[in-house]
């Protein structure tokens, strides 16, 4: 039942980021980038391993997935701020995320 609150919870953020973001592009961009689905996936972790060091060892990959994701929205940024094409901006980013997961990954930040 809580995953499902969880769900909901998250559902309704993405409709306040639509509804905000005509009001306030900076109050959107905050729920936007709220933390939902880790502390979410958190929980599923240790509910189904009851092992705080899995846990942990989750969180850690997680921060690390996060420096990829981080530098797609700044690429996105960057990329629209210089008036590239919406859809090649996301591709430009995505570019950003995996090489830098890659690189994670080879460097044995993500195992």
């Amino acid at each position: 039942m809580a995953r499902w609150i969880h769900i909901g919870i998250a559902w309704l953020i993405i409709a306040a980021v639509a509804f905000v973001q005509e009001r306030s592009r900076a109050l959107a961009g905050i729920l936007a980038a709220m933390p939902l689905s880790i502390p979410l996936a958190m929980w599923i972790v240790y509910v189904e391993t009851r092992d705080l060091a899995q846990t942990a060892a989750f969180a850690r990959a997680t921060f690390f997935a996060l420096l990829p994701s981080g530098a797609f929205v700044l690429a996105c940024w960057l990329l629209l701020a210089r008036g590239v094409p919406f859809g090649w901006s996301l591709a430009g980013g995505y570019t950003v995320w995996l090489a830098l997961l890659l690189l994670a990954r080879g460097v044995g930040l993500l195992r």
